[in-house]
């Protein structure tokens, strides 16, 4: 790693764009958090009940113990196209520093929602480095919310250094 804070210049304005329009809906959705059951089924499919949706939402906000904690990073999800949220959380970082598109935005978006949740479940002692695996995540979401149009610097060290603490812990 030659560079471990690294330069993601957002000049496309469509992905800017985009990224804001996401940010404003996720806002108006009242507890501002997204939707996980309507993003997980096609549109055509037909949606789970209201008392169905509280009960999942009850099942995966509860709390995890230090192995559910570490199969939440380390095992694959059969949403995520077979990827480990650690692979996911790589790809996204790769994908934003390639050039930020609308794409890649909502990516980061999702895994600073998802980390954040994950953040809260978690034993205390992975909570500091959940916290570390999500700064540059929130750095582009904090870039995007001000209409950053120059370079958003990302700290990728420190999601290398919080992956590493969470490994141990497992």
């Amino acid at each position: 790693m030659c560079a471990m804070a690294r330069s993601l210049t957002a000049t496309a304005r469509g992905a800017l764009a985009a990224a804001a329009l996401l940010l404003t809906l996720t806002a108006c959705t009242g507890d501002g958090e997204p939707d996980a059951e309507a993003s997980a089924s096609p549109s055509g499919s037909p949606s789970a009940t209201t008392s169905q949706q509280a009960d999942q939402g009850a099942a995966t906000d509860a709390p995890l113990n230090a192995n559910q904690a570490c199969a939440a990073m380390y095992v694959e999800e059969h949403g995520a196209e077979g990827a480990t949220l650690e692979e996911r959380i790589g790809d996204a970082l790769v994908g934003a520093a390639g050039g930020l598109t609308g794409t890649s935005a909502d990516e980061m978006h999702a895994l600073a929602v998802e980390l954040g949740r994950l953040e809260t479940r978690v034993p205390e002692e992975f909570r500091e480095p959940v916290q570390q695996v999500r700064v540059p995540f929130l750095q582009l979401q904090e870039g995007l919310d001000l209409g950053a149009e120059q370079q958003i610097e990302l700290d990728i060290a420190s999601t290398v250094e919080g992956l590493k603490a969470f490994e141990k812990l497992c």
